[in-house]
């Protein structure tokens, strides 16, 4: 059996090599020729899987540790009788730790005060609704735009409220896919006319999928604004390229890691891996356990003293601090970047750990219940 696996899948060649061959390849350069006399596919977010990708091949498996599926032909998957797995879900821990430690490093940089702030999310699949979680055990006013999850979602349901209501909320944090058909295509959804309704201080994070926001509108309404927006963006429309006038307006700028910790990333490959050996009844010996990595930093201990949005920004920047990979992006893009240098930062990246691997302690009697709610586990 041949296995065609994309190079920056981790522990993609340990958890596959014991089943078959495996060919670690370029992801955005894959071509149907080297895919031809493959029989399963493992693929990220960077690979179009499509007709022109797999005629002809072998291919009976297709796996993405993605969460996303706008990259994937399904119906052409379906049509051939290829089995599509992905890995929902898997990065959903990260994405939020991405969100918080955002509003930390605007809380440290522009004073924002965020807690006890209306927050409003658009998409509530895995990620939206993690965040979602977060956002409410914090306390926060939350509300929620997803047409769809509306009509399905009837236990637990959070507060659907319709888009011009999300885009009045003092923070906008947007997870949802990119999407051209249906009822409610998300390409461009947010356009000039919808960023009308936002006003002075708010705060924008866009970590879902590149294209929802209309980018020459927002940068309409920063001016308009005269700058008095905060703007977080790791996703863009023409990835790998980023426009620089867009990128030029941004607090905190990124080439779409959100989803990018190291337990997130081995999350995704693990379930891949299981239902790979569904498929081809294999046994599958590597529990998740086993497939996950441990943080770096296992412990923090608090001082007795108020959790202020100060405290929580240390503390969560102890484990992951974005702004490392805002400055990382911003010193390649001025050196002089070209069409390859969002893949390389990408491919290159500084792993980071998620913020549940980190126990956190209080030496007096201070109250740790915001961050547990944010993720870390609480002794």
């Amino acid at each position: 059996m041949k296995i065609i696996a994309d190079e920056n899948m981790p522990n993609v060649a340990a958890l596959f090599t014991p089943f078959a061959e495996v060919e670690l390849v370029n992801g955005r350069a894959l071509t149907n020729e080297q895919v031809k006399h493959a029989d399963a596919l493992l693929v990220r977010s960077v690979t179009k899987v499509n007709e022109a990708l797999l005629a002809g091949s072998n291919v009976r498996f297709v796996g993405s540790a993605t969460i996303g599926v706008d990259h994937i032909d399904t119906e052409y998957l379906c049509q051939q009788g290829i089995h599509f797995t992905s890995a929902p879900g898997c990065n959903a821990a990260a994405v939020a730790d991405y969100v918080l430690s955002a509003l930390g490093y605007l809380s440290l940089t522009k004073n924002l005060s965020w807690l006890g702030k209306k927050v409003g999310i658009i998409g509530y699949g895995n990620v939206g609704k993690t965040v979602y979680q977060r956002f409410q055990g914090l306390g926060c006013d939350v509300c929620v735009y997803d047409p769809y999850k509306e009509q399905e979602v009837k236990v637990d349901a959070p507060n659907f409220v319709s888009l011009d209501a999300v885009l009045r909320c003092a923070v906008i944090s947007l997870h949802a896919p990119f999407t051209t058909t249906g009822a409610y295509p998300t390409q461009g959804m947010i356009s000039a006319e919808q960023l009308s309704a936002v006003t002075a201080g708010t705060t924008i994070i866009s970590a879902g999928r590149g294209g929802v926001i209309d980018e020459a509108a927002l940068v309409d309404l920063h001016d308009r604004l005269a700058g008095q927006l905060n703007l977080v963006l790791d996703v863009w429309r023409g990835e790998p390229e980023i426009d620089l006038t867009t990128l030029s307006i941004a607090d905190i700028a990124t080439p779409h890691i959100a989803g990018y910790s190291k337990q997130g990333r081995e999350k995704g490959t693990w379930m891949v891996y299981q239902a790979f050996c569904h498929f081809f009844d294999m046994p599958a010996p590597v529990t998740v356990n086993d497939a996950i990595t441990n943080g770096r930093i296992a412990a923090l201990a608090i001082e007795d003293s108020p959790l202020t949005e100060e405290l929580l920004a240390r503390a969560m920047h102890a484990i992951y601090d974005v702004a490392r990979d805002d400055a990382r992006l911003r010193a390649h893009y001025r050196a002089g970047a070209n069409k390859a240098t969002f893949d390389w930062l990408r491919k290159h990246y500084v792993e980071r750990d998620e913020f549940n691997t980190c126990v956190v302690s209080s030496r007096g009697r201070a109250d740790l219940n915001a961050l547990s709610a944010i993720g870390f586990q609480v002794e």
